[in-house]
């Protein structure tokens, strides 16, 4: 009987439909119409709005099959209890199936919890510094799954750029600050060359924060690499420099890595999402007329997108396993071009 399975699941029979399907080695998928489920629906893109709703599975199956029904509403937690639950969450999670998720999985689904939070307006992030107990936990079960072969990162055979395929970049229009496209795959090259930013999990993760504008001795301004937000959540940490980006105008000013990055930083950025943790990475608004100095949306970039910028600029200059190239592709040109990767 449907109602009953329902109280067996400990959520009231208000509802009446099945409240989950399942399907072999498939997690369950809740048909329940409630607002939590509307808070996952996002604007800017279809995957984004399944991947929220399938952590919300995710957690709510976690709560069931562990006696915590009464927490299945995770935007009614309070921060400390919540952290407190996410500390066993991370760890035994499992899939319907009873194996473990990949490591890129449990990334995904602790992003999908975070956005549904956001959406909520409850506060408070799980990448917070409040949350520092539970990301540890995170971070311990991450070491384990990628010490057993289960990181998910895909195996490439990485190739690397020459200065004849960046300059052909250039000249056909796929690096600039033309449009919002352009000048967010010219950030992301910058980063990745410049800042020693070489995997994908490094630039998801960056806060707006995490790079900061600061002066040297000679009072020349550059941005440094500082992972500020990050350092709050570790007591008695001191500013550590994990690479800098000055002005280099050999080129013209059009290719200086310091003038693009403060224009996608400073001038086309939404002025809400220049506080210290928001996401660094933001969608790019569809090219418009109308689109004024705001190029990006309030809304962080997903993985998938961030994941294919450099793939893209190597199709676009028709190289071949354009899979192949990541952003460590761009590491080679660095040493050549970068008169100022350390700190001082």
């Amino acid at each position: 009987m449907v109602v009953s399975h329902m109280w067996v699941l400990g959520i009231e029979p208000l509802v009446l439909c099945k409240t989950y399907s399942t399907k072999l080695n498939k997690f369950p998928v809740f048909n329940i119409n409630d607002d939590l489920n509307d808070l996952c629906t996002s604007a800017v893109s279809p995957n984004t709005t399944k991947a929220t709703r399938y952590a919300l599975n995710v957690w709510r199956y976690w709560c069931m099959t562990n006696g915590l029904k009464d927490h299945t509403d995770i935007t009614k937690i309070p921060a400390v209890k919540l952290n407190e639950l996410l500390e066993n969450f991370y760890v035994t999670v499992k899939k319907s199936d009873g194996s473990d998720f990949l490591a890129t999985s449990l990334h995904a689904i602790r992003r999908g919890l975070d956005r549904i939070l956001k959406n909520a307006g409850v506060g408070f992030s799980i990448t917070s510094s409040t949350f520092s107990s539970s990301t540890k936990k995170l971070k311990e079960k991450l070491w384990v799954l990628s010490k057993a072969g289960m990181s998910g990162a895909r195996s490439r055979n990485i190739v690397y750029f020459s200065l004849s395929d960046e300059e052909e970049m250039w000249q056909a229009g796929c690096l600039g600050d033309d449009s919002p496209i352009t000048l967010l795959s010219t950030v992301v090259k910058y980063n990745s060359q410049y800042l020693n930013m070489r995997t994908l999990q490094e630039h998801a993760d960056l806060m707006y924060g995490d790079i900061e504008l600061l002066k040297d001795p000679q009072n020349q301004p550059y941005f440094a690499r500082t992972d500020s937000v990050k350092r709050e959540s570790r007591s008695g940490s001191t500013r550590v420099c994990h690479g800098k980006i000055y002005h280099e105008h050999s080129r013209g000013h059009k290719q200086c890595p310091y003038c693009l990055l403060y224009k996608y930083m400073y001038i086309h950025r939404p002025p809400t999402q220049m506080d210290a943790k928001s996401p660094f990475y933001l969608t790019a608004r569809k090219e418009a007329t109308d689109m004024g100095n705001v190029w990006y949306e309030e809304q962080r970039m997903g993985l998938r997108s961030l994941r294919g910028i450099v793939p893209n600029l190597a199709r676009k200059v028709k190289l071949d396993n354009c899979e192949n190239f990541t952003f460590v592709s761009f590491t080679q040109v660095s040493r050549r071009l970068s008169s100022h990767s350390c700190c001082q």
